[in-house]
């Protein structure tokens, strides 16, 4: 059991290592181009990154069935340190694209997103492991409880999480002196303000909660006016009415139809996954329809309450430069609007040319992808023919 987890581990670890190595060349070489250039040429190998973390586990699990299906019966604990020596590997990685980072600050920020990650996807898989594929009372139960444990995460849970995880703390008088007048002129009650300890710029709403919070970075990086604009923002998500707080609780629930995915297959084979998958890809587009919506409201709200005119565009130009996030988006369907079109929207043309959109995945992501998907094919296939 200890060597095949060791050897999970260092093999994750490599590979992990090796794709993200390779995948950051485009950027290193870029050095001396415009920081819109550089975050362009980052985000497949960032995407590719958080991707693979959960790629790998299953890749070599299988991998382990296949070729030696015997002495695979420790896939669960395989699993685990096969995630952990990918998610360790990461250090490098995330140490060289933002040097501020030491290994304290950047664990605390692991933990911090590995809980996000984990309140959503281990719910969901043992909600689909617990659905039995017929039987009333036993389903009721496990819809029961995913969407009691979905609801309490979405109501408060997660961000009790943050400050349990020493990642987000109560605000400073800086920050508490900002937003306190903001919240009044725009008349919300604001239950809470944190402050993120991590070493990124960002600032988010929880609107169902009515809190808000924002990083120490970017309290460094602005002055009071660009954190006041951006807390403007940030405070207008929290006076969205009750409808959207429901459609922003359903979109959350995007995931939620594939818990049915045993006993859709047992009613109705590879249509019921697919009618599954339409369901889920519904709630998705939805999601991000309606974050949009909200954000580019949230973005007006801002520019009427900056200081002076192009404050917003600016402090927002400055977050997505120091966190490296692309001024244009792979596609005009995320979660966001594209930066340089929120500037321009907030009075401010940048004095760059509009980015191309960056691509998706890098080489090394396709591979990996690829060859999950062959190997789930002859897994499926060898226990079909047994």
């Amino acid at each position: 059991m200890f060597v095949s987890a060791l050897v999970h581990l260092l093999a994750a670890g490599l590979m992990y290592a090796g794709a993200n190595w390779t995948g950051l060349i485009p950027w290193r070489r870029a050095v001396s181009a415009h920081w819109a250039e550089r975050a362009r040429l980052l985000w497949p190998a960032r995407f590719t990154a958080s991707l693979n973390i959960f790629l790998l586990p299953p890749i070599l699990g299988l991998m382990h069935l296949v070729l030696s299906p015997g002495t695979s019966q420790w896939w669960i604990s395989d699993g685990i340190a096969a995630f952990l020596g990918a998610a360790l590997a990461g250090y490098y990685f995330d140490r060289e694209i933002f040097p501020q980072l030491n290994f304290g600050n950047w664990w605390r920020q692991a933990i911090a997103i590995w809980g996000f990650q984990f309140a959503v996807w281990v719910p969901l898989i043992a909600a689909c492991l617990l659905m039995p594929e017929s039987g009333g009372v036993q389903i009721l139960l496990v819809v029961g409880a995913y969407l009691t444990l979905h609801v309490a995460l979405q109501c408060g849970l997660l961000l009790k999480y943050l400050r349990w995880a020493n990642y987000m703390t109560s605000a400073g008088p800086r920050l508490q002196r900002i937003v306190g007048p903001i919240a009044v002129r725009l008349g919300v009650n604001v239950r809470a303000t944190w402050q993120l300890r991590g070493p990124l710029a960002n600032a988010f709403a929880s609107p169902l909660t009515r809190e808000l919070a924002v990083s120490d970075r970017l309290l460094e990086i602005c002055n009071d006016d660009e954190v006041a604009a951006i807390c403007a923002h940030e405070l207008a998500h929290i006076t969205e009415s009750k409808a959207v707080l429901a459609g922003r609780l359903l979109s959350s629930l995007r995931f939620f139809p594939l818990i049915f995915v045993f006993p859709a297959m047992a009613s109705w084979n590879f249509g019921g996954l697919a009618l599954l998958l339409f369901a889920t890809s519904l709630l998705d587009r939805f999601a991000r329809a309606l974050s949009q919506r909200m954000e580019r409201r949230a973005d007006a709200v801002a520019s009427t309450e900056q200081t002076d005119e192009g404050v917003f565009a600016r402090a927002l130009e400055k977050v997505y430069r120091e966190s490296q996030i692309p001024a244009v988006n792979v596609g005009n369907n995320e979660s966001h609007p594209h930066l340089y079109d929120r500037m321009v929207s907030a009075g401010i043309t940048p004095d760059y040319l509009r980015p191309m959109k960056p691509r998706r995945l890098t080489l090394a992501g396709w591979f990996y992808s690829a060859l999950l998907t062959v190997l789930t094919v002859i897994a499926v296939a060898r226990v079909a023919s047994s």
